[in-house]
């Protein structure tokens, strides 16, 4: 006879969570029946997707809901790239696709809805307690990610991945049974705090942020809340964040999060991809340049471009080159199999010589 050893709720890179019981009864079964019988052939098309979903909806928390019962319904936890570390690479392509994917790939895939819809939404990372987890044992690395979204000026946690289903070892073979629970989104922030930590404190949503050690020492949010922590005021946190650029958002969460639990490995990551698209940037600079000179001097009657080529121009390439260089001192001690910012480095230093050879072409 078949024997279930063990069921939990997955998550990205975190290992399991109990499931909690399912509340069909909060499920608005109007748009739940409705995200159901969604076209098969559409599926996979995302435009056509949200535009289907949208139909039966008034407010853009109901068009939220509808988009969470999509995909509790259809996207299975990819239990093959958990356990092999062979993760999807073509994003929201390849989750439509193959239906599955890791708490990642829910979040992303939430997230695009939410943009194609005009729902302010973002992609949290952080700590998340699984179902063995024992009190005071530390994290090494963030291991699970999420979303928030803004409506009507209030902000609202969605863990889809936690929310659509469950993994049961039957005959020491692990599988995924897809069953919706709307318990993990329009989330009290808390009451969510007991199992998920943001690793930029601004994304618990509290106004005394819960400590990590607090965290790690209890799974009770009255407990968590019993440690003496100062007014913070996470709107205005957010709205100086949302001023900032992309690449100053990067630093920002970076900073912000290694402040908070200083673990290398999440800091380290987000300073080299910083490090990367500066290193981008700076070649799409000097490729502009270089293309735009060879033009003007092989056409004798074409006006020579006034910026694509002049010293601004190279001036900001060599700008983006040396942020990069920043960014990688702070990381240049630590490696893993994603980063070498050693090898990142010496590109760095190799453009910035080429750049300054061309300044001198151009003079």
């Amino acid at each position: 006879m078949k024997r279930i050893a063990l069921i939990f709720v997955l998550f990205i890179l975190c290992k399991t969570a109990f499931a909690l019981p399912v509340r069909l009864d909060t499920i608005d079964k109007r748009l739940y029946d409705h995200a159901k019988n969604t076209p098969e052939n559409i599926s996979q098309d995302i435009d056509k997707l949200v535009e289907y979903l949208k139909l039966p909806v008034a407010s853009k928390r109901d068009i939220a809901k509808t988009f969470s019962y999509w995909i509790m319904q259809n996207i299975s936890y990819d239990i093959e790239a958990f356990f092999n570390n062979n993760y999807n690479q073509d994003g929201i392509i390849g989750t439509l696709r193959d239906k599955k994917g890791v708490c990642q790939d829910y979040s992303e895939l939430f997230k695009e809805m939410c943009d194609r819809a005009d729902i302010p939404c973002y992609i949290i990372s952080g700590y998340a307690k699984a179902f063995n987890y024992i009190p005071g044992t530390k994290f090494t690395k963030s291991n699970h990610a999420w979303n928030i979204i803004l409506l009507d000026n209030d902000y609202f946690l969605m863990d889809l991945t936690w929310s659509s289903g469950y993994i049961a070892n039957i005959d020491n073979t692990w599988r995924y049974f897809l069953k919706p629970d709307p318990a993990e989104f329009f989330a009290d922030p808390a009451i969510f705090i007991e199992k998920h930590l943001p690793a930029d404190p601004k994304w618990q949503l509290l106004t005394h942020p819960v400590s990590m050690n607090a965290f790690l020492r209890s799974d009770d949010h009255q407990q968590m809340f019993s440690d003496p922590s100062r007014y913070f005021n996470y709107r205005d946190s957010i709205n100086m964040f949302e001023k900032l650029s992309t690449d100053e958002q990067e630093l920002k969460s970076a900073d912000d999060a290694y402040n908070f639990y200083p673990v290398m490995s999440d800091y380290a990551i987000q300073y080299y991809n910083s490090a990367v698209n500066y290193s981008n940037s700076a070649i799409d600079f000097y490729n502009t340049a270089v293309n735009s000179y060879n033009k003007a001097i092989s056409d004798k009657d074409a006006v020579k471009p006034v910026f694509d080529y002049n010293e601004e121009g190279i001036s900001k390439a060599i700008n983006n080159y040396n942020t990069a260089i920043r960014l990688l001192a702070k990381i240049r001690h630590y490696s893993d199999n994603q980063i070498d910012a050693d090898e990142l480095l010496g590109r760095c230093n190799k453009g910035i010589e080429a750049l300054k050879d061309l300044l001198l072409t151009l003079k």
